[in-house]
């Protein structure tokens, strides 16, 4: 693919690397600049930042793995910025796959919910904010959620490679708390708004993205509660929780493994992630529910976060993933493929599941 209208002077592979990781801390350095007066455009920026980062990391093992064909890999090419770039899903691909490092369920999660958003606006509008100050405080939520996770892999998972960047990552971290502390602010304002609304019989609940116990509920169902936050905005649902516990397979010490804060074993430190809690399950919990037959899959694909291996079983009344926590969808044996996989119903029976379509 030759450049018709831009051209680059030839640049070694350590300088176009320095200019991605630099170009990338601009889009977030943009991002907060822009926050105030354009908000929506700041997901834009972050999400551009955030892809940058990936590509960064992945640059950092061989050049070649950005380019979306490596088998059309020129290095001339490469050294003026002529070729195409992956996108996120085959970097997350790339980084677990060739470079080993897998991107934790719950950031991959975060970021394709960051590039939604980001789609929603380039390629159309986003009509999720109701106020300005609600629009803001939306976005400082999205952008420090998936700061949250960005900023454990440049300062943790891939410090090595982020060594030179140090110093400017912490000052963009301690930007990003600043934005963080908008949000206790606008909550502290909201607080005699909600206590009224509380003694005329509104109920709230905590809400999923800003966590600030704002999210007035607005229908409520045997899964959950759906509900709007004052805060940010958001429109969410706040699942049942269950209190089930399993013994830890080392030290029988119970843990709540729908709990997502629980990333060890408060007694022995067992690392607890995704696989483990898996394993536990399976061996409690080996049936579905009232529709279940025996000698069937019991264990289904989560569709939400859809996790690698089965991950959502039958807990309390609800089929529940041990991986992104979501509750409540039902379960059935694909009529097109055969999989056992969560969804909506009809949408599975008249067109696909989420691992056929």
């Amino acid at each position: 693919m030759a450049r018709r209208y831009i051209q680059q002077k030839p640049q070694s592979r350590r300088e176009l690397f320095d200019a991605l990781v630099r170009n990338a801390i601009d889009f977030v350095e943009s991002a907060l600049e822009t926050l105030d007066r354009r908000p929506k455009n700041a997901i834009v920026e972050f999400y551009t930042a955030t892809e940058l980062f990936l590509k960064a990391r992945l640059m950092a093992e061989h050049w070649s793995l950005i380019i979306a064909k490596p088998e059309t890999a020129s290095l001339q090419a490469f050294s003026v910025g002529d070729f195409q770039s992956v996108y996120l899903d085959d970097s997350a691909r790339r980084l677990k796959e060739i470079v080993g490092e897998p991107l934790d369920e719950m950031a991959l999660t975060n970021f394709r919910s960051l590039a939604e958003h980001r789609n929603q606006i380039v390629h159309f509008a986003h009509t999720d904010y109701a106020n300005a100050s609600g629009e803001r405080a939306g976005v400082v939520v999205e952008l420090w959620a998936s700061w949250h996770y960005l900023h454990v892999l440049l300062t943790q998972t891939w410090k090595a490679s982020f060594e030179a960047y140090q110093d400017e990552i912490r000052h963009l971290h301690s930007r990003m708390i600043n934005q963080a502390e908008f949000i206790r602010v606008r909550y502290h304002e909201l607080e005699p708004q909600i206590a009224e609304l509380t003694s005329q019989g509104s109920a709230f609940v905590r809400c999923n993205h800003c966590q600030t116990t704002a999210g007035k509920v607005e229908a409520s169902h045997k899964w959950g509660s759906d509900y709007r936050c004052l805060v940010c905005e958001a429109v969410g649902l706040a699942v049942k929780r269950t209190d089930a516990t399993i013994p830890c397979d080392v030290c029988g010490a119970p843990l709540r493994l729908f709990d997502k804060e629980l990333v060890k074993c408060p007694t022995c430190d067992q690392a607890i992630d995704t696989d483990k809690r898996i394993a536990l399950c399976q061996s409690v919990y080996k049936e579905g529910d009232d529709w279940w037959e025996e000698g069937a899959p019991h264990i289904a694909e989560c569709h939400i976060c859809m996790y690698h291996r089965p991950s959502v079983f039958y807990v309390d009344g609800l089929w529940s993933c041990v991986s992104c926590f979501d509750r409540g969808w039902q379960a059935v044996s694909c009529p097109h493929c055969g999989e056992f996989v969560t969804g909506d119903m009809d949408t599975i029976k008249h067109a696909c599941c989420f691992k056929c379509g």
